[in-house]
Order: C-alpha cells, then sequence, then structure tokens
C-alpha cells in the first residue's frame, strides 16, 4: 500500500475567491467538474485541480503543480502566494510512493523557511533550512555517520532501521500536522471527507495577477468517506 499527494496549503486564509487565485496562478480554461473529498482530490488525474478550505487552511491540489515550491529559492507561484496571503504560510507536499518520492516546502512573506526533498534512487535530494519542530521527534531518532548519510531506528535494538527515503513520508505527514493539527495519516475524518470543488484545465500557465483579488466567505462542505490511500 503506498501513498500519493500533490498539494499546496495556504495557512491560515480566511476567505478567497477560489476561481479568481486559480485564475491568477495560470490555471487556463477553466470548466468546473464534480467536486470530490479530500480523499480523491489529494492526487487528482491530469488536467485537474481541486480546491477548498478545511480549518482556515486553503488547499489546492494539482498534479506536478507544487513541484516548483521544492526549490530552495522562491518560485513564481509560491511568491504570488505569499504576496496574496501576507502573513500567511505556504506549504507544498509531494508523495508518490512507486519511487518513494517525498517533498516538502514551507514559505512565508517572501521567505523560504523549510524545502526537503528525496526519492529512493537519488536519496535527499534537498535539505535547507532550520528543521521545524513538527520534524524533530523523527530526527532525534536518527543518526548521522561519516559520509553524511541519515538512518532511522525506531526501537531501542536498533535492529529495525531505515534510509531516509523509507521515511521521508513520515516527515510530509508530520508537515502536516503543523496545519491539520494532527499528521496527515493520523488525521480526523472531517478532513477526508471535506469536498473540494473541482475544475478541468487545458495547462497551467505564467502568474496573472492583473485581475481585482475579491475575497469571499469560505465554507467546507462534508461529503461521504474519509481515506486517499492508494494502492500503487
Amino acid at each position: 500500500m503506498g501513498w500519493k499527494a500533490s498539494a499546496i496549503i495556504v495557512s491560515p486564509v480566511y476567505n478567497a475567491d477560489i476561481e479568481t487565485v486559480l485564475s491568477q496562478l495560470g490555471f487556463k480554461n477553466l470548466t468546473l467538474i464534480d467536486d470530490e473529498t479530500v480523499e480523491s482530490a489529494i492526487y487528482p488525474d491530469d488536467n485537474q485541480v481541486y480546491v477548498g478550505f478545511y480549518k482556515n487552511n486553503l488547499l489546492i491540489c494539482a498534479q506536478e503543480f507544487p513541484m516548483p515550491f521544492f526549490d530552495t529559492h522562491i518560485s513564481e507561484k509560491e511568491a504570488y502566494l505569499n504576496d496574496l496571503f501576507p502573513g500567511s504560510e505556504v506549504c507544498a507536499i509531494g508523495l508518490q510512493s512507486v519511487i518513494n518520492f517525498w517533498a516538502y516546502s514551507v514559505s512565508k512573506d517572501g521567505q523560504k523557511i523549510r524545502v526537503r526533498m528525496g526519492t529512493a534512487d537519488s536519496g535527499t535530494i534537498i535539505d535547507s533550512g532550520a528543521p521545524l519542530a513538527e520534524e524533530n521527534d523523527l530526527l532525534n531518532q536518527s543518526t548521522v555517520d561519516s559520509n553524511g548519510k541519515r538512518t532511522y531506528c525506531f526501537n531501542p535494538s536498533g535492529n529495525e532501521c531505515y534510509t531516509e527515503d523509507q521515511v521521508g513520508e513520515n516527515f510530509v505527514f508530520a508537515i502536516t500536522g503543523r496545519y491539520f493539527g494532527e499528521p496527515l495519516d493520523q488525521a480526523d475524518e472531517l478532513l477526508f471527507e471535506t469536498s473540494l470543488t473541482g475544475y478541468s484545465f487545458s495547462s497551467i500557465g505564467s502568474v496573472n495577477a492583473t485581475q481585482q483579488f475579491t475575497p469571499t466567505r469560505a465554507n467546507s462542505v462534508l461529503a461521504k468517506k474519509p481515506w486517499w490511500k492508494l494502492w500503487s
């Protein structure tokens, strides 16, 4: 059983005109499609984007969209979200169990706070910024060898040890607890039952911030069942 996720979390956000935000982020030819719960929407099909709110967090879920955020520099779209929501953190998460891909990035007010990314084949590719409080429990159970390779041992005997790519998803889960109140894999069913508005789109272009941004009242809508673990 594996995990897949491709999402942006902006926190806190109390209201927003989500269609305007998507248009300004460069999503072209938006067309409404059926809403989906977070269970399904956290890793949508190609050319689909799902947007909604949970506990004063704005969620934007689209394949590949978070990838430019996983860099030590602020990407164009990341900068736009930082400018649009001053004082809010912009968190990008990515998981793809097939290749043990894991990534997370946090920025605020135009400053990159933390970014980490890795895969099974390449190991840890990026590790920049001071560890966040949510990472410490895992980091405290690790050791670093003379080559800088980190190993995680989760019992006193030390006979169950893992490489960083094998625990990367645990770090992603832990970071989401910063916004949801508990790690994603332990989150309340309310999160997974939250409905997100769905759109199809033709492509993603550059930021277009010429439109007037008009906030609207945001409401979470609840739907059916929890969970988005996906068999790979």
